[in-house]
């Protein structure tokens, strides 16, 4: 990608060319500090992109636009300044991005993703007819369209765990100490860093299937992996739960249909440190919308809730509410038997995790077993 740099001043124009060589494939064609347009053309010509500032000493950077808007090929332009006051004008000439000083590398990196995607438009690229999907909850696998899931073969441990890293981080730009860390914490740092490039290669590979969808770019501190026409399951799952209607009879189904599609837990089998924090809070959503259906069923249809009540339990074995709700589910309709069971069950997975019985729970089991015998 050829760039060419207007600004006033100097430091700022390296500061930005430092900033944007630190991003692979981009090139400098030229930096300015003023702005004549006569004998800038032949440079300006091998641009791909131009990045202005606005308010300078001999030129406004929304003349240096109206200008290149009379070339033939027209050429994108980024402003880059200091006020958040000409936002709409940059805009309203159709300026391609707007980046406040001092720009950082990471919204650097999305402006020339804005970029790329900018000519993979004009060129009329053909993207996917079909998108990709990721599954991380339960079995980790890829799925193209329709087509069944694919597990990968990785070719070590290390390479499952980096792209797996730098999915849940995805877009975003992880350091390459960090990754040394992560992955190699008890190598010398010359030997780590050999097998983080041997590993990064190794990823590449495996995924090369999927390159229409996936790309890992190297960044000089750094790699990102951007994914596009791509779905992570985890996150599609989230968003419609998020979006998911107020419940009722009308929306229950819609509801139940959202719980099912949460396939296990994230990472399954996976023992990742950094994956926990993630896995218990998708774990504790899904047990939360499940008990928000449990506890509607209480209400309206009780085969349903013990259904519910029993799929959490499954999940969430010292689940106190789902316990809790059983027993008084089984008391009603006096199956004494399951009820016994079922306060067995709650009493040992405490007992073996070491927790307390909940007081409010033994004193009403205590009271049925009395209501039971003084009516035996």
């Amino acid at each position: 990608m050829n760039i060419v740099l207007f600004d006033d001043e100097p430091l700022a124009l390296d500061y930005l060319e430092h900033q944007l060589k630190m991003i692979q494939d981009v090139h400098i064609v030229g930096k300015y500090t003023t702005f004549e347009s006569d004998n800038l053309y032949s440079q300006i010509a091998e641009a791909d992109v131009i990045f202005s500032d606005i308010e300078m000493v001999h030129v406004n950077g929304f003349d240096i636009a109206k200008a290149l808007a009379k070339q033939t090929r027209h050429i994108p332009i980024v402003f880059v300044t200091g006020y958040e006051k000409y936002a709409v004008k940059a805009f309203d000439i159709d300026a391609l991005d707007y980046l406040l000083k001092p720009v950082t590398l990471k919204r650097l990196t999305k402006t020339i993703d804005k970029i790329e995607s900018y000519y993979a438009a004009r060129q009329h690229v053909q993207m996917p007819h079909e998108s990709l999907t990721i599954h991380v909850l339960g079995e980790f696998s890829f799925q193209l369209g329709s087509q069944a899931p694919e597990v990968i073969n990785w070719r070590t441990n290390s390479a499952c765990q980096l792209f797996l890293y730098l999915l849940q981080q995805h877009n975003e730009v992880v350091s390459k100490d960090y990754l040394l860390e992560l992955l190699f914490p008890h190598l010398d740092l010359n030997k780590a860093k050999s097998q983080l490039y041997a590993t990064i290669y190794q990823v590449r590979q495996a995924i090369s299937p999927y390159k229409a969808f996936l790309h890992i770019r190297n960044i000089q501190n750094g790699y990102i992996l951007q994914i596009k026409h791509t779905i992570i399951d985890k996150i599609s799952w989230q968003l419609e739960l998020e979006n998911a209607p107020l419940i009722s009879f009308d929306t229950i189904k819609k509801h139940e249909e959202i719980a099912a599609k949460y396939k296990g837990s994230y990472l399954n089998q996976m023992d990742y440190l950094w994956a926990d924090q993630e896995r218990l809070h998708l774990e504790n959503k899904w047990l939360d919308h499940c008990s928000i259906i449990a506890t509607f069923y209480k209400e309206h249809q009780h085969e349903r809730a013990e259904y519910w009540f029993s799929k959490i339990l499954k999940s969430n074995p010292e689940h106190e509410e789902a316990h809790f709700a059983l027993m008084k589910w089984y008391a009603y309709h006096k199956k004494t038997k399951l009820l016994e069971k079922q306060f067995q069950e709650y009493t040992h997975t405490l007992e073996d995790l070491g927790l307390p019985i909940n007081s409010n729970i033994a004193q009403w089991y205590t009271n049925y077993q009395n209501t039971t015998r003084t009516h035996s």
